[in-house]
């Protein structure tokens, strides 16, 4: 059975081991072109976010150095090798310190400032994680684990890069410390967070079970045990705020909507350009753009008219830019 426990020979295993371990210290062979990539993935993704450019995004991805760090450290954690677990930290440290510089510079050169109302969807979608990064997060770690102690599933290898990465939310994360947007860089770090402990914990449950725990190779078990339990209380950690975030993004989109709908019934001639509808324990507040013919109705009763189906209050701001049109036919 594929899914079935095994374990390795000791020649599969010194593949493994070989391919893992020489490629994530810092000073070894793979050390400049994990630099070297972790700078031009991060700025690719940058400008990708920037330019809202989906493929962009995903090339950056595919050139992202991370995932071997990754397995490392998953690795290490399977077994207790500390030496090795601070090697591939190390490694995977100068990689996001390398990132973060490389989208940073891109921010203070074409986004020195980023309005919230103006954010791309795709870098805006990295503001609000959720359990469902999570859960993507998860399950790639698994896949990775399974590509890497199988060499019939390697290229698999490459789907995991484009499913869940470090490459965007450090990204973004640069670009907002280059914008001085605090709440956007922690809601970015969670984001990264959530898919660096996910991955790795992912991975470290496949690594074990398709034959990397093979217990004559381990240090410590107790080094193994602390190592993985730490890993497990810090996805956990972060569940709690996904959790929360979830819940208040899943109420926001739902009022969203009603809201939309409520514009329709208060003005049809108008168009959205955006809206920001955010919903809190005292009410409810509503920043919307929009374009039309003529003056729209007055905001209040688009205020009214919210606060009436919600049954609380609701702050309403709105921006209004007159749209014409002007023809003419020349004389001759």
């Amino acid at each position: 059975m594929g899914l079935a426990r095994k374990r390795l020979d000791d020649e599969q295993w010194k593949l493994v081991e070989d391919s893992l371990y020489d490629r994530a210290r810092p000073g070894g062979p793979a050390t400049r072109n994990f630099i070297v990539f972790s700078l031009l993935s991060s700025a690719i993704a940058s400008m990708g976010l920037l330019l809202n450019s989906a493929p962009a995004v995903i090339g950056a991805m595919l050139l992202g150095p991370f995932i071997t760090s990754l397995l490392a450290i998953a690795g290490a954690l399977i077994h207790g090798w500390g030496r090795r677990l601070a090697l591939a930290g190390a490694m995977l440290s100068i990689g996001i310190a390398m990132s973060m510089l490389s989208s940073f510079i891109v921010g203070k050169v074409f986004a020195p400032r980023l309005a919230d109302a103006q954010l791309p969807s795709q870098l805006l979608a990295l503001t609000k994680p959720g359990l469902l990064d999570l859960g993507i997060a998860l399950l790639a770690g698994l896949a990775a684990g399974y590509a890497t102690l199988r060499t019939e599933a390697a290229g698999a290898l490459s789907g995991v890069a484009v499913s869940v990465t470090l490459e965007p939310p450090l990204a973004a994360m640069g670009l907002f410390l280059a914008s001085r947007d605090g709440e956007a860089f922690r809601q970015a770090g969670l984001a990264f967070v959530t898919n660096l402990g996910a991955l790795v914990l992912g991975a470290t449950v496949a690594l074990a079970w398709f034959g990397f725990a093979d217990r004559s190779k381990r240090g410590t078990r107790t080094q193994a045990g602390v190592g993985i339990a730490i890993w497990v209380a810090l996805v956990i950690a972060v569940t709690v705020p996904l959790a929360v975030y979830s819940q208040r993004v899943i109420r926001n989109t739902a009022f969203e909507v009603q809201v939309g709908q409520s514009v329709r019934d208060w003005d049809p001639s108008v168009h959205i350009v955006t809206l920001d509808a955010q919903v809190a324990s005292g009410g409810a507040t509503v920043h919307l753009e929009i374009t039309g013919p003529r003056k729209p109705e007055p905001a209040w009763r688009l205020a009214e008219m919210l606060s009436d189906k919600r049954g609380s209050r609701v702050s309403v701001t709105v921006s209004f830019t007159l749209t014409s049109e002007d023809e003419a036919l020349s004389t001759r």
